[in-house]
């Protein structure tokens, strides 16, 4: 072996020589191919042993001829592999070669190389301005596009991408209900300007700030003056003086003292909605004015409150008098009887969590949801679709005539949401999410649905209640009891932070895309005790403008618009972040 090795070697150098006499002649090069010799070559598995070095991208795809080979050499994963390629630009049949710093700045993904398929910046702004929405939000609109079915796409936060393609570059869904998805102004690669050029709107985002006291109507309007003469939804006022306007007002009380000048929107009722006028179309021949109204400060629970808490927080009890509010014969029958459960207060039972809410005012921990008790919400009403037959939502039973359900429930266009009393119904008395309970659960079909007439689905979900009217009166039993709904006193009381509510429902447990169907959704009533917060925290908490119709509690496990309940219906809760 030696021998042969000793041949080997000086056989080399005699071609080496022979070589380099062939080519004495050129020994002297021309000053541009001097030049040359100095250039760094790009190299195609150069070097000893290419093949077996461990892959590195630096060396395959910016140092050397950089195809489909060499970038899977470096990153075994196909996914990063075909970004590598969107960065190289290859062809149909060979790399194309880019300048370093480009290609560098592109595999990094601070800047969009074609649609900007790359991008993996943080940029979380529309071209417009508006706000990205989560990609693993559904409010407020439902993505088509996530995690599940793009999972090579890096849908983090709300960082724009372009998952699908688009031509446009890389996009969002947005937070505003009117504009679903929109494109993003992103750096194109080498310097090259923006994908798309920045449209600021006039007016940008909104955010949780007051009104300005310069500028804000105060006290709802009660003496506002004015010449805002359409509503909220577009409608022309009609003249206080005309004869339409002073029908509808016959016998209603109104303050002398507040002028009803033309068609200009007032209070004179001392509405809290704020001002309003009459319209020549719609529900009840009025609607509100939107105005910019002050801010005021939600009334505090004095300190008194926590020496006596359970009279604070508890509910009925069945030997305490109880006035109703309501005329029985507009209303319903049960009133009077609210909030007593059959199972529980009059039989003198606690469920198992009662004493967690009773207590809440010293522990503020939140427990997990478990499997609601029969009878433990007989109030609580499952919202159904006809067809295809679907859980919309959770409802609220108030009497043997009225239910109490979220206005989005209904109507709400960026989920193509939009329903009349004939594509719904109502099943009350239900424990179980599908199985049909005879002799236990009733349902009832619709007469009349009545959203609030200032509704804000294109912003914020302000004051997003409804009534639903039932065809036919329902019978009380064991099962089936209506809740109580709190005055303003009350409500203040209860809406302490730190206090607890109570919320029940059927909603999904987990998000759709990241379980199955049969992991997502409950078989039975489910039920969660959750904290009240502070109302600077909620603020804090989300730039959507919470106002004083709203309260925060506890982060809410995937539950849709539930009632809120501590034997009294509170309000509507939705989920969210």
């Amino acid at each position: 072996m030696a021998h042969i090795r000793g041949l080997w070697v000086p056989g080399c150098l005699a071609l080496a020589v022979l070589f380099s006499l062939v080519h004495s002649q050129h020994v002297f090069l021309a000053p541009q191919q001097a030049l040359s010799l100095l250039q760094r070559v790009r190299r195609a598995n150069s070097g000893f042993l290419e093949e077996l070095r461990k892959g590195n991208l630096e060396r395959e795809c910016v140092e050397e001829k950089c195809s489909y080979e060499e970038a899977f050499e470096a990153l075994e994963s196909s996914i990063a592999t075909v970004r590598v390629g969107l960065c190289a630009g290859w062809g149909a049949c060979e790399s194309v070669r880019k300048p370093r710093e480009k290609l560098t700045e592109c595999l990094e993904g601070s800047c969009a190389e074609g649609l900007g398929m790359n991008y993996r910046g943080n940029v979380s702004f529309t071209r417009s301005g508006i706000e990205c929405q989560l990609w693993r939000s559904r409010y407020p609109h439902k993505p088509e596009i996530n995690t599940t079915t793009h999972p090579g796409a890096d849908l983090r936060e709300n960082f724009c991408r372009n998952p699908d393609g688009s031509t446009t570059g890389p996009w969002c869904y947005t937070t505003d209900p009117t504009v679903r998805r929109e494109e993003c102004s992103i750096p194109v690669c080498g310097g090259g300007g923006v994908t798309v050029q920045l449209t600021p709107r006039s007016r940008g985002p909104t955010v949780n700030l007051p009104p300005s006291s310069e500028h804000c109507v105060p006290e709802r309007g009660r003496y506002y003056q004015g010449r805002q003469a359409v509503t909220a939804h577009g409608s022309t006022c009609l003249a206080w003086a005309s004869s339409q306007a002073k029908a509808l007002s016959k016998d209603q009380d109104f303050n002398p003292a507040v002028p009803l000048v033309e068609n200009f929107c007032r209070n004179p009722d001392g509405d809290e909605e704020g001002a309003w006028c009459y319209v020549s179309e719609g529900p009840g021949g009025f609607e509100y004015c939107d105005l910019d109204y002050c801010e005021e400060p939600v009334e505090e629970v004095g300190d008194g409150l926590a020496e006596d808490p359970d009279a604070a927080i508890e509910g009925r009890t069945g030997d305490e008098e109880f006035q109703p509010f309501f005329n029985e014969k507009t209303f319903g029958a049960g009133e009077a009887d609210c909030g007593l459960r059959p199972l529980f207060e009059k039989s003198l039972v606690k469920d198992k969590t009662e004493h967690e809410l009773l207590e809440s005012y010293i522990d503020g921990r939140v427990v997990e949801g478990w499997d609601a008790e029969i009878g433990l919400a007989p109030w609580q009403v499952m919202l159904f679709r006809k067809s295809p037959q679907e859980l919309l939502c959770g409802a609220s039973l108030i009497s043997d005539r009225w239910v109490l359900t979220a206005a989005h429930c209904l109507l709400y266009p960026p989920w193509d949401k939009n329903f009349t009393e004939n594509d719904l119904l109502v099943r009350i008395g239900k424990h179980s999410r599908t199985r049909y309970e005879r002799s236990i659960e009733k349902i009832s079909m619709l007469e009349k649905i009545y959203i609030h007439p200032r509704y804000n689905w294109r912003e914020n979900l302000d004051r997003d209640i409804a009534l639903l009217r039932l065809k036919k009166p329902i019978a009380f039993s064991n099962y089936i009891h209506p809740v109580c709904l709190p005055d303003k006193d009350t409500a203040v009381r209860l809406l302490r932070a730190g206090y607890k509510g109570r919320v029940t429902g059927w909603g999904n447990l987990k998000e759709m895309w990241t379980s199955s169907v049969t992991e997502v959704q409950p078989s039975v009533l489910q039920v969660v005790n959750l904290p009240i917060v502070e109302r600077p925290v909620c603020k804090a908490s989300t730039r959507i403008r919470i106002t004083d119709n709203m309260f925060c509690a506890g982060k809410c496990p995937g539950i849709g618009a539930l009632g809120w309940l501590c034997w009294w219906s509170m309000g509507l809760l939705i989920s969210g972040s």
